[in-house]
């Protein structure tokens, strides 16, 4: 690719990237449940409420309950954010290109 043509990209998955708006980076898990046991030994099972799992800097991770009425809002959210990574892992691509073609055309 020329070097026009790559900036060209470039710029438009910066356009792709900032016309997202918020997004989050984690997972939400919303199947899981609590069990206990009950006086008389019996087993009883419910449903636990979702939980958001994101990260919190390099290399930690934390979780937040989320209430059952926002969990479309952060699925959406969510969304967002794998979106946003798949647009920054081509922008990094587009990058290094970039940077190789600058190289060759210097030799």
């Amino acid at each position: 690719m020329a070097e026009r043509e790559i900036l060209r990209e470039m710029r438009s998955v910066l356009a792709e990237v900032r016309a997202l708006g918020p997004c989050l980076d984690g997972n939400l898990l919303k199947n899981k449940s609590n069990k206990y046991v009950k006086k008389d030994g019996s087993v009883s099972v419910y449903a636990a409420p979702p939980v958001l799992q994101y990260r919190a800097g390099p290399g930690k991770r934390r979780s937040a309950r989320v209430p059952e009425g926002r969990v479309a809002e952060i699925e959406r959210l969510l969304a967002a954010g794998k979106s946003y990574r798949k647009l920054m892992a081509r922008y990094t691509a587009l990058a290094a290109e970039l940077a190789l073609s600058l190289k060759k055309n210097t030799r």
